[in-house]
């Protein structure tokens, strides 16, 4: 008898019963997916440093001006568990001549190397072991920027010579993979590498170092290594090495959230659903309790509905819901490798969980069947009929057209019904504005201010960072400033360019002192900076601080700190506080623009 009677009501409310096994396809693809894509976001940045093989600490080193012996410092250090040493070549894009001439060199640093310390991961999700001569290796993120392809040719020419190359495959790499760090890792072969370190002076020139420190005990090994710190470019520690990656986490962020509140949606809807399709058969209900059948096996009926369309359904949102994964997925994976192992079971977990959703929704909804007479559930079914007051309304004191005042009655008559229908609109609305909130703020061009920089129309990376490593630096980078002005005049684009340098420099107060990120801008004036508190610094000998650079020195405005540079130590007056978000954590200060720094 059961059979017979699920039978004609499949047949029967065709229509309805589609609906309900789409809502539970979708319901459970949007669970799947996105409880993978949860677990994938939230722990994506660990579990790709610790497969990249990640230090804990990492020094950037100019050969030319290492005053002390990298290997002597480190072997020395009693907290440092081991080291590792990347010898590579700075160079710019000028150094990159691509066959296609639509493509120009990246415009950044761009670090040659042969060794290979961390783990590079190719296109295929293997780790690169080595390389064969003419091949090359390039970071993914920066090869999809300027539009490099495997296959491409190109021509590195350092110091006088040159050498064709192909490029084999593009690398995930966890240091200069990230969209926070202007700095693009090409890998050669031994052979290529030692060629172009035959030419005379290109190490002495071009040589830097890459030094990946391994520590379970950073705090007692920074001072053990301090002289090795002090002499580094770039100093940074994990967390820092995350903050590259600032960009990449807000569009992972997102995922998140658009995981969770579809996730939300699908669950409402599926509420809603059943819950209507349950109301509207009272009186088919009644009908079956005046025959003598049992309150329990009216439910059991129901419930082996719902359980056959919810197995159907939730095996076909589980199979859908590995391509649906994956394309939201490949909107943040350029840069970052996402490790789920556990894919199947999990999406296997999450069919089983909406099943059983949908079985207590089920068990839920059909609980009326225990307190409704045959003549209730009659009265109240699909004829019309009714033997109560629906709501507080009244048609003959209304105002309203009969059409809107029909609809806001139901409405106020089942606020319930309708208040979950309401919550679903607001949750879809809500995913939109949060999109939309988030392209209107990146595309926003004050959100450079938040960075610490003067406001612009125009952002470029700068080529002259390393020609301005010099006595003469200051007037290199003045001569540069001015003759770009004058060549956009020409074509009668008036512009005023100026340009930011940055340092990382010991600062003192006390007994405090810590290594921090100094900003100075050449052809800027310090009103053009936004401050936080305070006044913008009038003399030489006043700077600018941020507050998490002022917590660690433990300052506040007026307060006198000490910069050392290479002319020896000199005090500063601290006048104000900035924001730099996304520079070294915001870990920042800012001199005076006219205030002399030696840019060697």
């Amino acid at each position: 008898m059961y059979l017979n009677i699920l039978k004609k009501d499949l047949k029967r409310k065709k229509a309805m019963n589609i609906i309900l096994l789409l809502f539970i396809i979708l319901a459970t693809m949007f669970v799947s997916s996105s409880v993978n894509n949860i677990i994938n976001v939230t722990t994506a940045l660990d579990n790709y440093f610790e497969m990249a093989n990640m230090p804990d600490y990492f020094l950037y080193t100019t050969n030319k001006n290492l005053a002390v012996d990298i290997d002597e410092t480190l072997n020395s250090a009693s907290a440092v568990d081991s080291y590792q040493v990347e010898n590579v070549l700075y160079l710019t894009g000028d150094n990159f001549i691509y066959e296609n001439e639509d493509i120009e060199g990246y415009d950044g640093a761009c670090i040659v190397q042969s060794d290979i310390c961390l783990n590079y991961f190719l296109s295929d999700g293997s780790i690169l072991e080595n390389v064969n001569p003419g091949e090359l290796y390039m970071t993914e993120s920066k090869a999809n920027a300027m539009g490099v392809e495997v296959g491409d040719k190109l021509t590195i020419e350092v110091n006088g010579i040159s050498r064709e190359f192909v490029l084999a495959d593009k690398i995930k790499d966890a240091f200069t993979g990230g969209s926070g760090i202007t700095m693009c890792r090409y890998i050669l072969s031994e052979e290529d590498f030692e060629y172009f370190l035959s030419a005379e002076n290109t190490e002495e020139v071009y040589g830097c170092s890459f030094v990946y420190i391994y520590s379970s005990d950073m705090d007692t090994a920074l001072p053990q290594m301090k002289s090795l710190v002090d002499n580094s470019n770039l100093p940074a520690d994990r967390t820092l090495m995350k903050t590259l990656y600032i960009f990449d986490m807000i569009v992972v962020g997102i995922l998140l959230v658009v995981s969770v509140i579809l996730i939300l949606v699908a669950f409402v809807v599926l509420r809603f659903t059943i819950t209507f399709t349950l109301s509207e058969e009272f009186r088919e209900i009644g009908v079956m309790k005046a025959i003598g059948i049992s309150n329990f096996g009216i439910r059991t009926l129901y419930l082996v509905k719902y359980m056959g369309l919810s197995i159907i359904g939730a095996t076909i949102g589980a199979v859908l819901s590995f391509p649906f994964g994956k394309m939201l997925m490949d909107v943040s994976s350029q840069s970052i490798i996402m490790g789920n192992q556990n894919t199947v079971l999990t999406n296997i977990l999450c069919a089983i969980f909406v099943i059983a959703v949908i079985l207590l929704f089920s068990y839920r909804c059909t609980g009326k069947v225990k307190k409704m007479t045959p003549i209730d559930a009659i009265r109240n079914g699909q004829t019309g009929e009714r033997f109560r007051k629906k709501s507080l309304m009244s048609l003959g004191k209304s105002k309203l057209p009969a059409t809107p005042f029909l609809a806001l009655n139901d409405i106020v008559s089942s606020p319930k019904r309708y208040s979950i229908v309401g919550f679903t609109i607001f949750l879809c609305l809500t995913l939109m504005l949060i999109l939309s909130t988030l392209v209107f703020t990146m595309k926003n061009g004050g959100l450079s201010k938040t960075f610490g920089f003067a406001d612009c129309d125009v952002y470029l990376n700068s080529k002259m960072n390393k020609e301005c490593m010099a006595e003469d630096g200051h007037e290199k980078l003045e001569k540069h400033l001015n003759e770009m002005e004058k060549i956009l005049s020409e074509h009668n684009i008036p512009a005023k360019c100026y340009q930011e340098m940055a340092f990382t420099l010991p600062v003192s107060f006390g007994e405090n002192e810590s290594n921090i990120l100094v900003f100075q801008g050449v052809g800027t004036t310090m009103d053009m900076y936004e401050y936080t508190l305070g006044k913008a610094p009038q003399n030489t000998d006043e700077i600018a601080i941020t507050r998490l650079a002022a917590d660690k020195l433990n300052v506040n405005i007026g307060d006198t700190v000490t910069i050392t540079t290479v002319d020896g130590d000199k005090e500063y007056i601290i006048s104000a506080f900035f924001q730099a978000m996304g520079s070294n954590q915001g870990v920042v200060l800012r001199l005076h623009s006219d205030e002399y720094i030696n840019y060697v």
